[in-house]
């Protein structure tokens, strides 16, 4: 197989040849014109932009093969020389379009485009051929050679580089018979391709085109790839499993939540409740103490803090304290710390409840 590091060699190998090539108005000789012993490539003494005509001078070719032709960078794309319409074909030399060749006709090197095609193109083309024609030896054949038939062949030998850097020969095969088949070298005769797996000595005896090291036949080089059916299954199966964890983990975080800001919501409810009772024993506190006659004795006072007659048989109290109310009351007030801020130490009595609580 060609690799990248053998295409960059031979586009250095020719980036160097231009270097030493004529240009245009350089004289030159025809008789140097020959093709290339390594890349087959017709090699003249003018550059890749200029041909070598019958005056023995460079000149500026007439035609072009490919869109996009070796040499132009300088160049902008309606200065490029002109393709060949079709019917015609551009030379190696570049000198002018020609007409193509009829069946065995004279072609160049590897230049199927050169010859016409059969009546029957469409059924006989294919990636080994042009419109099923095919140049073998410098003649012009068509690709219609079936099972058992005798058949043309014509083997190239070229020399590429590996990756380590050293040098390789392989060797190309191409011959006249029809899609599907190749020629044997030994019969010559046109055999039935080969399908993958099968024992192979060249890569034309293979329908994919690749005899594979181990002399096998493997897959072609454009083949896509085919994913079996179990692959989808696991991946569409790990792709629900994907999405029902993290939807799982969600709803789990989200309870989480859901319940630490429950309890945030009831520690602050309890806490508001604690305030507003402490605010209403405070109130009612205060509206009892106020409302205790002259001379009321602690005892009495404590009662009408309850809403309790004391023992002279009256109540004080406004309002009764609920019972909720009256369990925070009982533990706020005790008699160490009464809110009445009696003073036992100066007589007690009238005195101890202070100047505010007399009439």
């Amino acid at each position: 197989m060609v690799t990248t590091r053998m295409v960059l060699a031979a586009l250095v190998a020719a980036s160097g040849a231009l270097a030493g090539k004529g240009v245009w108005g350089d004289t030159c000789s025809q008789a140097n014109n020959k093709l290339d012993a390594s890349t087959w490539a017709l090699s003249t003494d003018c550059s890749v932009s200029t041909y070598c005509d019958d005056t023995g001078h460079c000149v500026p070719k007439g035609c072009r093969q490919d869109l996009y032709p070796l040499g132009y960078s300088n160049y902008s794309f309606a200065q490029l020389p002109p393709m060949c319409p079709q019917g015609q074909f551009c030379p190696d030399e570049g000198d002018r379009c020609l007409e193509q060749s009829p069946l065995g006709g004279p072609c160049q090197k590897d230049r199927d485009d050169q010859c016409q095609p059969p009546p029957n193109s469409k059924e006989l083309a294919g990636y080994l051929n042009v419109n099923g024609s095919i140049c073998l030896n410098f003649t012009c054949y068509y690709a219609d050679a079936q099972v058992g038939q005798s058949c043309v062949t014509e083997n190239t030998l070229y020399t590429g580089t590996n990756d380590a850097g050293t040098t390789f020969a392989y060797i190309v095969s191409r011959d006249n018979c029809r899609n599907g088949y190749y020629c044997d070298g030994t019969q010559n005769q046109c055999m039935k391709g080969k399908n993958r797996r099968a024992a192979c000595s060249g890569n034309k005896e293979c329908i994919s085109y690749n005899c594979q090291p181990n002399g096998t036949c493997g897959k072609a080089a454009d083949e896509p790839l085919h994913t079996p059916a179990w692959v989808y299954a696991i991946v569409g199966i790990a792709i629900v499993a994907l999405i029902v964890g993290v939807m799982t983990g969600l709803w789990f975080l989200h309870k989480r939540s859901r319940e630490e800001h429950q309890v945030m919501l009831e520690q602050y409810y309890n806490e508001q409740i604690a305030y507003r009772q402490s605010i209403m024993s405070m109130s009612h506190a205060k509206n009892s103490l106020l409302s205790l006659p002259q001379g009321t004795t602690p005892d009495a006072a404590r009662a009408s803090l309850f809403g309790n007659e004391d023992s002279a048989g009256y109540s004080t109290a406004i309002n009764p304290v609920p019972p909720n109310m009256q369990r925070e009351v009982s533990a706020g007030y005790s008699d160490e710390n009464s809110v009445l801020m009696m003073d036992r130490g100066h007589g007690g009595g009238l005195s101890a409840l202070g100047s505010r609580f007399r009439r």
